[in-house]
């Protein structure tokens, strides 16, 4: 048995659990570029992964008592709306002549690139913004549903989003503390991700088989991760990571 696979589930789903980035910003771009999966079925495939993943690590985090439930279900109302709207855009650019696979690629390169930007700068402390009380309020009214429908249409399109671009938002608005914030993005992702997985299978733009062999590896790979989450310090993980994913994304585009 090929354990390649297996242990790539494995290594990605600690870092789910363990920083609440990794699944699509990783898994996506090792589909494409190391087994040569169309961009397409890749985001497809990588959800479905995801999505029992990151149920695991949702289902652990909130015996911990780490998730704002209320905070999840103000994000989830516009994040999954804009995550099926983004499903059927792709499904749509064909019969428009446009190459889906090709502007999967390109918008994945250069959400990874700012995905390691704003990893960089929050490992400075750059991204917990001084913000004025009465913007502080909006964005924790309207601009958390905005937020959450960007993040949401990004993740449909790249599968990148749910946990890399919606943490520094979290850092910057809300008083969490850091496993508060891993949980509540996981519980959130547990639930964007399930919707815009459901919705490329129907799409067919799922491999099947394939994501079966990375959730060999995943499941014990989330348990472990969103177990050491409380406990330990990811900073030297994160600046790995930042750096993978600055150079995966210049090679993408």
């Amino acid at each position: 048995m090929d354990l390649t696979l297996p242990a790539t589930g494995f290594f990605v789903g600690i870092l789910i659990g363990l920083t609440g980035i990794g699944g699509g910003a990783i898994m996506t771009p090792f589909l494409i570029l190391v087994l040569g999966t169309r961009p397409v079925v890749a985001v497809g495939t990588d959800l479905v992964y995801g999505s029992v993943t990151k149920i695991v690590g949702a289902y652990f985090h909130w015996r911990q008592g780490t998730v704002d439930l209320r905070l999840v279900r103000r994000l989830a109302l516009a994040s999954v709306p804009g995550g099926l709207l983004a499903v059927a855009l792709l499904r749509t650019m064909p019969r428009s002549g446009v190459d889906a696979d090709a502007a999967v690629r390109r918008v994945l390169g250069v959400v990874l690139i700012v995905v390691a930007v704003l990893m960089v700068a929050r490992l400075r402390g750059g991204t917990v913004l001084a913000i004025p009380e009465r913007w502080r309020t909006v964005l924790q009214g309207t601009g958390t549903y905005a937020i959450g429908g960007l993040v949401g249409a990004l993740v449909g399109f790249t599968s990148v989003g749910s946990g890399s671009l919606l943490v520094p938002f979290l850092v910057s608005v809300y008083p969490l503390t850091t496993p508060q914030i891993v949980g509540t993005d996981v519980f959130h992702a547990a639930i964007l991700v399930t919707a815009t997985a459901a919705a490329h299978a129907q799409g067919q733009s799922v491999d099947w088989l394939l994501a079966s062999s990375l959730l060999l590896g995943s499941v014990p790979g989330v348990t472990i991760g969103s177990w050491m989450a409380p406990r330990v310090s990811s900073r030297w993980l994160r600046v790995g990571l930042a750096a993978l994913l600055l150079l995966t994304g210049i090679n993408l585009i």
